[in-house]
């Protein structure tokens, strides 16, 4: 695998504004797509009940004093349909999607970046050619149409491109969604709306003198997974949320290629969490402070309502070792790369004002919803989970010692259509968490089993898991196993599982799962 890239090279591509590649983003040493156009057309048969077009193209932004950023963002419209089904955040340019379960959906995708790219509609449960597999990535001036019906549950989902070699430039210059789903049994709780619901999405980004991004320049960038020193809350730097004194509903992303936030209030109080990954938790639950790896998401319960004008709290990221490069033990500097904020740091996320009186806030029901848990007993392996190791070598990241191929399967990744399994994720790579996510799916996780000699990593991460949820990323802390239940449903076909540090996926760190009938 060639991953040489001269000096002169890159700053060939600084001097025409696509320095931020670092070569191609180590694209180069990759196979990207399947060498064939393979996106469809619109299906007369399919009649949506919401049509938008989504489009990925250059753009700018002023983030920050002087100059405008160059980035690369989603736009969009609706084409048939509520209005509403597609907006963004406010003061933002980042696009949410909102649509009903059980609702058709027609998504147009046009691709107008300069190199390949394809949508995933991360955390939907999806028949193989919607979900946004490398091997369908389209062509710059090409277009891309979904059609799928809405099957999931109402929860917190988002998109974001996924070409293989490719996934964590493009994510890293500013492509990603929120995509929310409601359903009937998340509105009869009447949990706050409108106004009353916020979002946040949590990226990080390095900038230089003329305000332009800067991303990954070297392989040690990629093995360590890149930081930047900048924190974004909903594409802007210096988030501040002036609110109202009631409750709030928070919805929390971590888009952030690789970095993991320890959550919690400067003032030390709990985070009361009603979701994760897939929905709504079965009970609110409060914790000291709440883990979040690159994709995860979490929903918060926020009661302002004790609180008089001018009141503010902080969300922090607390330090952690969490056995992260630069930041464990016997780390030396050399290990720590060029972020001035790397992993495991403390600094300040957003501040939450309190700026005007408000309405009386409804109480936070005891029960928030019914799961339908998959049972150990249901498992077909139960007896011997299906092992995941995850390794780190020289230059190498390894699912089961293999590296991505894009249409490759090996025996031991096909599952039969209509079971229950208990797969195990083990990490062996090293000194450093890796947040797994397995498309298609949300599973339950049942046990975790901490690595001998790593109680120290394992007790400054614990308390802020939120494994109480239905997952589609899961953290794997060093020397730790993860066992987790997932039932495979519906659709057959070739699914991904992979890291979610974007630059480990990028260089390999991901594998296809088959399902088959």
């Amino acid at each position: 695998m060639n991953v040489t890239c001269s000096r002169r090279r890159f700053i060939g591509l600084a001097a025409g504004g696509a320095a931020l590649t670092a070569c191609d983003a180590w694209g180069a040493a990759t196979t990207h797509g399947s060498g064939k156009s393979l996106s469809p057309e619109p299906s007369a048969a399919f009649n949506p009940d919401v049509e938008l077009e989504l489009t990925a193209a250059q753009s700018t932004a002023q983030l920050l004093p002087g100059a405008p950023t160059r980035l690369w963002q989603f736009t969009g419209k609706v084409l048939k349909g509520d209005p509403q089904a597609l907006t963004t955040l406010p003061g933002s340019s980042l696009p949410v999607i909102r649509v009903r379960q059980r609702q058709r959906l027609r998504i147009v995708f046009r691709n107008e970046l300069p190199e390949e790219s394809i949508v995933h509609w991360h955390g939907l449960h999806l028949v193989q050619k919607m979900d946004g597999h490398p091997m369908y990535a389209i062509a710059p001036g090409q277009r891309y149409v979904y059609e799928f019906v809405v099957d999931n549950r109402a929860g917190t989902y988002w998109f974001h491109p996924h070409p293989h070699g490719r996934t964590g430039g493009q994510v890293y210059r500013g492509l990603a969604g929120l995509f929310i789903v409601d359903d009937d049994e998340e509105a009869r709780l009447g949990l706050p709306t409108g106004e009353f619901e916020l979002a946040w999405v949590l990226q990080d980004r390095r900038f230089d003198a003329a305000n332009q991004l800067v991303y990954a320049s070297n392989r040690m960038d990629m093995m360590m997974g890149f930081t930047g020193d900048r924190i974004l809350v909903n594409g802007r730097p210096d988030h501040v949320e002036r609110v109202a004194a009631t409750a709030y509903r928070v919805r929390l992303l971590n888009a952030s290629n690789s970095r993991f936030y320890k959550l919690a209030w400067g003032d030390g109080r709990p985070l009361t969490v009603i979701g994760a990954d897939g929905g709504l938790l079965e009970r609110p639950i409060d914790k000291p402070y709440v883990m979040l790896a690159p994709a995860e998401r979490v929903e918060l319960w926020v009661d302002l309502s004790r609180e008089k004008p001018g009141a503010e709290r902080v969300l922090r990221s607390l330090p952690f070792s969490g056995g992260m490069m630069g930041m464990g033990p016997g780390m030396g500097p050399g290990m720590r790369g060029s972020g001035a904020l790397p992993n495991g740091a403390a600094f300040d996320v957003l501040s939450v004002r309190v700026d005007r009186v408000g309405a009386t806030a409804r109480a936070l029901p005891s029960r928030l919803s019914r799961m339908p848990w998959p049972r150990i007993e249901e498992a077909a392996n139960r007896n011997a989970p299906r092992a995941i190791r995850l390794e780190m070598g020289p230059g190498r990241l390894t699912l089961n010692g293999r590296t991505f191929d894009m249409t490759a399967v090996a025996q031991d990744e096909i599952v039969k259509l209509g079971t229950t399994e208990m797969w195990e994720f083990s990490n062996a790579a090293g000194p450093m968490s890796h947040p797994v996510h397995v498309h298609n799916l949300q599973f339950r996780v049942i046990e975790r089993l901490p690595g001998r000699g790593l109680a120290s990593v394992y007790n400054t991460m614990r308390a802020g898991l939120v494994d109480e949820g239905w997952k589609d990323v899961v953290i794997v802390m060093p020397g730790e196993r993860v066992r987790v239940l997932m039932r495979f449903t519906d659709h057959a076909g070739l699914y991904l599982y992979h890291c979610h540090i974007l630059e480990h996926e990028d260089l390999g760190m991901m594998r296809n799962y088959r399902v088959q009938p």
